[in-house]
């Protein structure tokens, strides 16, 4: 039934990549999951006053578009492989239909970009916004001990148009399935990290928009520079050296944010194999447990060759 106002629970999420940057492709397009977006065009107004004009205010100005914001998505078992090539590019590929495919996506290559459409189909007069030309920022997600497992993704795009259409009445999918936080975990070391009671993990990119002159009000492109990684685990206080004996030394870590699907081999890995962690003050705020919060700062290992790799286990033959 066609509605008069638009609701959250009916927009549909398209994506594809696009072979030229800012070409939005003609079809082959995949539907995907996402909890919020505030990714949209803007043009904010700007004031010049002019003197001689009397008192009374005169005509603002546009400024140049604006095309940027966030995705919120869940961490789940197929449609992240998505995500993660348009934040690292193509993976590596192995295994088959029997054991499962693993999808190895490393930091440091040059990204592809995406055409990505939100659509409203449900109003009356159904309203397609199709943004061009966006390239993945950035990651992050948070660990604990329970509830889902989500991320948030930030996009910059060229930008907007609106249609009356959808791009593609019949896109692919993904047949849903999500990790949750009960399966995660934190290794240092390759051993589980005792009375770990939470964690962050973030990735950048750090894009660039090319803000050339342009009659248009667009930017030219979003370059990759520097990736980064850093985030944090909080630790009860106790008798394990697994960190603290590190950082005395300064030494950095190997470190692992994981999650698995019980039951299967299917897994989501994230690992860091040159991790920096500073020395904390134990604060005792009251009789409970002493615990603290180590953020962390991660480098590119010489011998791994990547600063963070994301190994995806799942039953998706190719990204």
């Amino acid at each position: 039934m066609s509605k008069t106002r638009a609701y959250g629970a009916d927009c549909i999420l398209l994506a594809a990549f696009e072979a030229a940057y800012g070409t939005m492709p003609a079809d082959g397009y995949t539907r995907l999951s996402f909890k919020e977006t505030s990714l949209g065009a803007e043009r904010p107004l700007g004031y010049d006053p002019l003197l001689g004009q009397g008192r009374d205010a005169q005509d603002p100005y546009y400024e140049a578009v604006k095309d940027e914001g966030e995705f919120g998505v869940p961490l789940d078992l197929r449609s992240l492989g998505f995500w993660l090539k348009g934040l690292f590019g193509a993976p590596a590929t192995s295994g088959d239909a029997g054991t499962g495919f693993t999808h190895a996506f490393a930091s440091g290559g040059s990204l592809p970009s995406l055409a990505l459409e939100i659509g409203h189909p449900t109003l009356v007069t159904p309203k397609f916004f199709r943004h061009t030309g966006a390239k993945l920022g950035s990651l992050a997600f948070d660990m604990a001990r329970s509830g889902p497992a989500n991320a948030t993704i930030a996009v910059i795009a060229q930008g907007e148009t609106e249609a009356a259409a959808t791009i593609d009445a019949a896109p692919a999918g993904f047949a849903l399935r999500r990790f949750s936080q009960g399966s995660g975990s934190i290794l240092v070391g390759g051993e589980p990290l005792a009375n770990v009671v939470g964690g962050r993990l973030s990735f950048s990119n750090n894009l660039e928009p090319v803000e050339t002159i342009r009659s248009d009000g667009l930017i030219d492109g979003v370059d990759e520079t520097e990736a980064t990684a850093e985030g944090s685990v909080e630790v009860r206080f106790g008798t394990d050296t697994t960190l603290t004996a590190a950082i005395a030394a300064e030494n950095p870590v190997e470190m692992q944010y994981g999650f698995t699907i019980p039951g299967t081999d299917y897994a989501l890995r994230f690992h860091l194999p040159r991790v920096f962690c500073p020395k904390k003050k134990q604060e005792i705020k009251g009789p409970g447990g002493i615990q603290a919060a180590y953020d962390w700062r991660a480098a590119r290992d010489p011998v791994a060759g990547y600063l963070l790799r994301v190994t995806l286990i799942n039953d998706v033959p190719s990204y």
